[in-house]
């Protein structure tokens, strides 16, 4: 296929070439007068599966003919080049050996680092440890690096890298995919040497930016019929410029640098590069000009000398489109709208962004016109249903099931999916949550579920199931991976087929599940390498793992939108190329962090620099910006601050601006206008024509017969403060639903502390027994508090205010004689009739035939004008004894009510009976009724809160936030 050569045969495509067909192309220029068979032993590398895809789409639109070998480069590890090469490991295998070594050292020494980043170290060092494979670097040369300069961080990090060692030694340990993949390199290339194949043997797309690949490349340019054809060479980049990028740590993040290097290493010259197809770019102005912008930045006082040379602008940015948006939300749903015209208009559109959280936005917006992308990156398995019920069920073992947990896996669809009666699942998983919320106990157990089940019909059967499965999971910690694999699949299966069902229901039904059941088994085939390890550190692991997978549907997607990667850019040209998210950080991405070696480092090393990806961001961005027709999109604001723009999008527009008798100004003003106007469309489209107005504020006047006749003493201070509270809860019988996972708040508190003092009273201890109050502080506590460390902090608490309470009750008991506790009262109140209750905390009754009325408050105890106009509890109570309102006690006189608290103020407030004694509550509560009972009168939301952040259980059944507390109420009479 090619004629005799002293020098290596290096083609390139230029950007905006479409990288396939023009390889395709020039292979058949150059196989035109071959026989067919001759075509069909050219061997073709390629870096990626798309593009090995692609390729093959190419030759299959015709005419029939026999293709050539389109090989993966990767592939090159598993082949069977030499007997003397043994098989790849596992990376799973390997990396589970590896958490083995750091686990041990950090038993060993627990200072280096958290447990929690057991199997994320493990996972770094396999990375590091296939890097250095892959470029051929031993562990010799990283431990004697001069580190004089370095901190003392070296030393720990050194304590993790040794570990890796013994895996370099060949004869010991079998090679890495990395590790085999180099040697199989180095062995073609020795065979090679003495008997080099006659037949063609291309590497197409590669930038040769791994050790391995540039060595293969090495090779191949020095067989009598093998190329090398590069993607998106910068051919109007002068001589100068290349010659200048020989310094890692300055070009490296250049989108031409890796062929400089190449140049280096194969040994030839920019001028030797030669054009493989002839076919020529579609925008050879905007190349010149994306050239220019690009140049390193030691440089770009080259722009003023070479930027007259461009000629007019406008020709250069014609199909450019600058788009940017006021925030991510605006940036997709543009996105979306470009390329739902584009479906359209049947033309094919590409959106190219490494930022995962924007593409699965332009995805949810384009499903407005029910346009499903076909997304080349598909969904992460932790994110699919297998995958999220697989990873809740990992955090159940080893520690206490919350009712949260339980509740969140029998709500998963995935569920009891082995039967047909799931209708009576859900209405069970619907009595459990309810009964949980307002029962507890915030960790369910076994006999707690069958309790349950007997307050209902029909529930023992699922309930025993479900008892069955959840019994013993709180045990389950140190096993070995193969034991807790098979537990962990167990519950999940049997959770999945529902009760007295084999199977495992839809588990591993679909794409997902395929791929779930598929992970699973890979980690089933290595388990035997994780060895023991605590259940926690399982469900860490099994996360680990399971992140990594991605469930893909070719077929689902619409076949010309696509959504791709910045790698993605070189395989195939679009119509509409859209590169979004062009911020600083995203595209380029910000450089992962390395907890092993620095920038210096590295370089010394022979390692890949940070710059490196930076460099292929680049290049993806020059070969994608050369397209059709593209749009370069970016948000303004991120959610927390204005962003910057990415910097190539940054010299673009500086470019274009420092150019005005080219008219760059005026060509960036029209891109900009373009983007600005689909950015308009976009907004006008997601803006609801028909806005709902905003509502007034409540006051709904519900019929008399309507109105509460019964209320409590503690309920009046919300009549007076939140009335549309009353009505929500009394007349509309809303109750808020209780919290599905409790918590250690202050209405539990308060009411544990109230229940101390009640078995304290009750026992008839004395003020010195102070040691028997805090026994039966220990006892309630440790009833009613299940969180230790919460327990601790309240045992604390009441031990502090102990001694207080005791001498404060001291004083109390020397004026007593009897003391009623919860004490219930009623009475009716003339002339509206409603009946007041009342539960007093406690009532002493003194030797002179009066009563003292106490009340216990944990929290923030009510001042005296507070009481006289809001807080009118211990007033009524007062006011209900001397009516003879509580049965036990009879009319007797109240001598003073007292506002008790325990908590660290320990703050005593009495009523203030004097300023407004008991008959004259009673009449301001019986004209408070009386008014009530207006037909008129409204129950207003919010009527006189103590403050305006305080929040109502009922605050969004008023719609509070369309109105304000200034806007004045709207009483609506309702019959």
């Amino acid at each position: 296929m090619f004629d005799p050569a002293t020098k290596p045969r290096i083609f390139a495509s230029p950007p905006g070439v479409d990288f396939a067909e023009g390889l395709v192309a020039g292979l058949l220029a150059r196989t035109a007068d071959m026989t067919p068979t001759d075509l069909a032993r050219v061997e073709i590398y390629v870096n990626t599966t798309r593009m090995q895809r692609r390729i093959r789409a190419v030759f299959d639109a015709g005419p029939a003919r026999l293709l050539p070998r389109i090989r993966l480069i990767t592939d090159l590890a598993n082949d069977p080049v030499s007997l003397d090469l043994p098989p790849a490991v596992s990376p799973l295998r390997r990396r589970l050996e590896l958490s083995q070594f750091v686990a041990k050292l950090l038993d060993q020494e627990p200072d280096l680092a958290p447990r929690a980043a057991l199997y994320d170290l493990s996972d770094s060092l396999a990375k590091l440890m296939d890097e250095m494979q892959g470029e051929g670097v031993k562990p010799d040369v990283i431990t004697g690096l001069d580190v004089t300069d370095q901190s003392g961080h070296w030393e720990r990090a050194l304590a993790f890298l040794k570990i890796i060692t013994p895996f370099f030694d060949q004869q010991n340990e079998p090679p890495d995919k990395e590790a085999r993949q180099r040697m199989v390199i180095e062995t073609l290339a020795a065979n090679w040497e003495t008997e080099p194949p006659i037949h063609p043997i291309l590497i197409a797309g590669s930038t040769g930016s791994r050790g391995a690949t540039a060595l293969f490349m090495q090779a191949v340019a020095k067989l009598p019929q093998g190329a090398i054809i590069l993607p998106g060479f910068d051919f109007d980049l002068p001589d100068h410029v290349w010659d200048a990028m020989d310094d890692d740590l300055t070009a490296e993040d250049h989108p031409q640098f890796r062929f400089r290097r190449l140049m280096d290493l194969i040994g030839f010259g920019r001028n030797d590069v030669g054009e493989w197809s002839g076919q020529a770019p579609v925008h050879p102005a905007r190349n010149a000009l994306i050239s220019l912008s690009l140049r390193p930045a030691p440089v770009t006082d080259q722009w003023l000398a070479e930027g007259p040379d461009l000629g007019d602008l406008h020709d250069a940015t014609k199909g450019l489109t600058l788009v940017e948006a006021a925030s991510p939300r605006a940036e997709a749903e543009t996105i979306a709208l470009r390329l739902r015209q584009a479906a359209k208009d049947g033309i094919t559109a590409a959106l190219i962004s490494p930022d995962r959280m924007l593409t699965r936005q332009v995805t949810a917006a384009l499903d407005r016109w029910d346009i499903k992308p076909d997304d080349s990156a598909g969904m992460p398995l932790a994110l699919s249903p297998p995958g999220r019920f697989l990873r809740h069920v990992a955090d159940l073992f080893g520690k206490p099931l919350t009712g949260e947990a339980l509740l969140t896996l029998l709500k998963h669809p995935l569920c009891h999916s082995g039967r047909d009666d799931r209708g009576e699942h859900l209405r069970h998983t619907r009595d459990l949550e309810l009964y949980l919320r307002r029962y507890g106990p915030p960790f369910p157990k076994p006999e707690d579920l069958l309790t349950w089940a007997k307050t209902g019909t029909e529930r023992a059967g699922w309930a025993g199931w479900l008892a069955q499965l959840i019994a013993g999971l709180e045990t389950a910690h140190g096993q070995t991976l193969s034991d807790h694999l098979d537990q962990h699949l167990t519950v999940a299966t049997q959770l999945c087929a529902g009760p007295a069902a084999d199977g495992s229901g839809g588990l591993w039904d679909e794409a997902a599940g395929r791929e779930a059941r598929k992970t699973c088994d890979n980690l089933i085939q290595v388990a035997s390498a994780g060895g023991t390890m605590t259940a926690r550190d399982y469900a860490a692991l099994f996360g680990a793992v399971i992140a990594e997978g991605t469930v893909r549907d070719r077929d689902a997607g619409h076949p010309d939108i696509l959504i791709w990667g910045t790698l993605e850019a070189r395989v195939q040209g679009v119509d509409l190329t859209i590169l979004g998210g062009m911020n600083d950080g995203v595209w380029p991405e910000a450089p992962p962090p390395d907890p092993w070696l620095n920038r210096v480092m590295r370089a010394k090393a022979g390692l890949l620099l940070p710059e490196r990806r930076i460099g292929l961001s680049a290049h993806d961005y020059q070969q994608a910006v050369a397209g059709r027709e593209v749009w370069i999109t970016r948000a303004k604001r991120s959610a927390d601050a204005e962003t910057v723009p990415s910097r190539w999008v940054n010299r673009l527009t500086n470019l274009l601006k420092g150019l005005p008798k080219q008219n760059g100004p005026d060509a960036l003003e029209a891109m900009r206008a373009e983007g600005g106007r689909w950015c308009a469309m976009a907004a006008a489209l997601s803006t609801p024509e028909n806005r709902v107005p905003a509502q007034p504020r409540p006051s709904p006047c519900p019929p008399i017969a309507a109105r509460p006749g019964k209320l409590s003493v503690t309920q009046i201070k919300t009549l007076i403060r939140d009335p549309f509270a009353i009505y929500a809860r009394n007349t509309l019988h809303l109750s808020p639903l209780d919290p599905l996972v409790p918590t250690a708040d202050a209405p539990l508190r308060g009411t544990i502390v109230h229940g101390i003092l009640e078995r304290f009273i009750r026992s008839g201890h004395g003020a010195n027994d102070k040691d028997a109050l805090m026994q039966i502080a220990a006892e309630e506590f440790a009833a009613h508090c299940p969180w230790p460390t919460i327990r601790a902090q309240w045992m604390a608490r009441m031990e502090r205010s102990a001694d207080q309470f005791l001498a404060d009750e001291a004083e109390r008991q020397t004026l007593a004689t009897e003391n009623k506790i919860e004490a219930f009262g009623e009475i009716f109140v003339a002339p509206s009739g409603v009946l007041l209750t009342c539960k007093a905390d406690r009532i002493d009754l003194t030797d002179t035939g009066s009563a003292l009325i106490y009340d216990y408050k944990t929290g923030a105890v009510p001042t005296k004008n507070q009481q006289l106009t809001f807080d009118k509890q211990l007033l009524l109570e007062a006011a209900m004894v001397e009516l003879g309102a509580f049965e036990s006690l009879g009319p007797m006189s109240v001598a003073g009510a007292t506002f008790i608290g325990v908590n660290a103020a320990m703050k005593k407030v009495p009523a203030p009976l004097d300023d407004n004694p008991p008959n004259q509550v009673w009449g301001e509560l019986e004209a408070l009724f009386a008014n009530w009972h207006d037909p008129k009168r409204g129950y207003t939301a919010r009527l006189a809160l103590f403050s305006k952040t305080d929040q109502s259980d009922y605050d969004h059944l008023s719609r509070y936030g369309e109105w304000g507390t200034s806007d004045d109420p709207d009483p609506q009479v309702l019959t």
